[in-house]
């Protein structure tokens, strides 16, 4: 079924990471963050395993329910429960304020690139676990030199990722993200005292974080 499982973990982290999107950006912008997210990320994902030329050659099995094409429903919804995050995080990175995309298409850029190599990174530890024989959400048909990954792997994350961010955030450069109340994290190190959505937010997001790394952790 569905919710069971992995698949019931990637349910409740997507409703997690939009509901903190759409405290942070305002509905509009995670609404469009989303569907950008979930279009881009499933036409590089169908045109990958039909063609091997993305990511490398590899399959989906049947543990993901139902499928879109080639592509289990999930893995576009999926693909936006790590880019909104990493998008935080290059953004904390990059201006030291969680969301927007300030300056010119110099920065709109280099953020994108700093959210590419992010989502790259969460990858490098989930894709091992996923594709591995514990879980078999995905076959790598070659294998690979990484836990049985191939190299290609990662440049086709940083592509997709690249491509989504480039996109959001063009989008983001037109329409102000409108945060419901002040964000809890401020501009040059500043933390003002959150309150309100912004506490529950802050406060559910490194509970969740500290559950992950535990559960990712945990000894099989």
């Amino acid at each position: 079924m569905i919710l069971d499982g992995l698949n019931g973990l990637i349910v409740i982290l997507l409703l997690f990471s939009l509901w903190h999107a759409s405290v942070a950006l305002g509905l509009r912008l995670t609404l469009a963050f989303f569907a950008i997210t979930t279009v881009t990320s499933w036409i590089f994902e169908e045109a990958g395993v039909v063609t091997g030329l993305i990511f490398g050659p590899y399959h989906y099995t049947s543990s993901l329910g139902p499928w879109l094409g080639s592509v289990p429903v999930l893995i576009p919804l999926a693909w936006f429960m790590l880019v909104y995050p990493s998008y935080a995080l290059a953004n904390l990175i990059g201006h030291g304020w969680p969301v927007g995309t300030p300056g010119g298409r110099g920065h709109l850029v280099r953020l994108a690139i700093l959210g590419a190599l992010l989502m790259t990174a969460w990858d490098l530890v989930v894709d091992p676990i996923l594709s591995g024989p514990t879980v078999g959400a995905w076959v790598w048909e070659r294998g690979g030199p990484y836990y049985g990954v191939p190299v290609q792997n990662s440049l086709g994350w940083i592509v997709t990722s690249f491509t989504v961010y480039l996109l959001y955030r063009s989008v983001e450069q037109r329409w102000t993200p409108q945060p419901v109340g002040p964000l809890p994290v401020g501009r040059a190190g500043s933390r003002p005292r959150p309150r309100g959505d912004d506490a529950r937010a802050a406060t559910s997001f490194g509970t969740l974080a500290r559950q992950i790394n535990r559960a990712l952790c945990r000894p099989t």
